[in-house]
């Protein structure tokens, strides 16, 4: 975010746009066993959002090269195989209706990161996979918005067990 946003208006998508530094890629990965366990048992899931490398997000892109955040091509490949691949146009709800709820419960402050959902074709990955992700915008890559990381085992002494 670039400004303090607080009750915004769902309707208000200049308001939106105005409040908005630039945009970044993440990729927001999910440890599926510890969600799945928590889930069955009625318990808060936030700590299979919470490991190490668990959101690798991408340069900060200009707001300047994305002229509609409305129409970017996003796209996730795992081993160089394109798992996702789609339009922000089919977002099932725009920046500022997304903003706008946010603001309504916490003010979003400047420097703030707000993750706004993924394509469809979320899947599993294991140690040693290559995930690469990005963008486009007209056809053309937006260089800031390439992401390549390699699955690591976490190490440590944490060590994943059912209750």
């Amino acid at each position: 975010m670039g400004k303090t946003v607080r009750d915004l208006a769902a309707e208000d998508e200049k308001g939106a746009i105005d409040a908005i530094d630039g945009y970044a890629v993440g990729i927001d990965m999910t440890a599926r066993n510890t969600q799945d366990e928590a889930k069955k048992k009625g318990l808060p899931w936030s700590i299979a959002k919470g490991f190490d490398t668990f959101l690798p997000m991408s340069n900060y892109i200009p707001k300047t090269a994305i002229p509609d955040p409305h129409n970017v091509e996003l796209w996730l490949s795992v081993n160089d195989e394109v798992k996702q691949k789609d339009s922000t146009q089919l977002m099932l709800f725009p920046i500022s209706r997304i903003l706008a709820e946010i603001s309504q419960c916490m003010t979003l402050e400047q420097g703030d990161v707000v993750l706004t959902g993924t394509p469809k074709g979320v899947g599993s990955v294991v140690v040693g996979d290559v995930v690469k992700t990005g963008l486009r915008v007209d056809g053309k890559d937006v260089e800031e918005g390439r992401i390549e990381v390699e699955v690591q085992e976490k190490g440590g002494p944490y060590e994943y067990k059912e209750t």
